[in-house]
């Protein structure tokens, strides 16, 4: 997943548990079935530039987290919110801006997205 693009969520493609089908790794998008307090969480690396990711409620940013590459080096992101959700609701990871897009994974170098309901409402 080198350098995914910007404005559009990241696509994780490599799932370990995805047993009600919530996550779409085609478009890279949890979408809600179960109102509920979700709590979600995503760790990043970057390589050869910044990266500036966001962690993003039916096309709204919720939080931030940035990171400085520094030359010759991976360097690592990470971020996680507790978010009350209503059925349909989407949630996602995306790049909000070209001036710092070096989000990388590679075969020994894993980005993730993960989440889970804490409970219904």
């Amino acid at each position: 997943m080198p350098f995914p693009r910007v404005g559009v969520p990241v696509k994780f493609d490599k799932l370990l548990y995805n047993g009600r089908q919530n996550y779409n790794p085609q478009t890279g998008i949890f979408t809600c079935e179960i109102p509920g307090v979700y709590y979600f969480a995503y760790h990043v690396h970057c390589k050869g530039a910044n990266v500036w990711v966001a962690l993003y409620k039916n096309n709204e940013p919720l939080m931030y987290t940035y990171d400085e590459y520094k030359k010759g080096f991976l360097d690592q992101a990470s971020g996680s919110a507790v978010v009350q959700l209503m059925h349909g609701d989407k949630v996602y990871v995306q790049m909000p801006s070209e001036q710092a897009a070096g989000l990388y994974a590679g075969q020994y170098v894993h980005s993730s997205f993960s989440g889970y309901l804490l409970y219904p409402m």
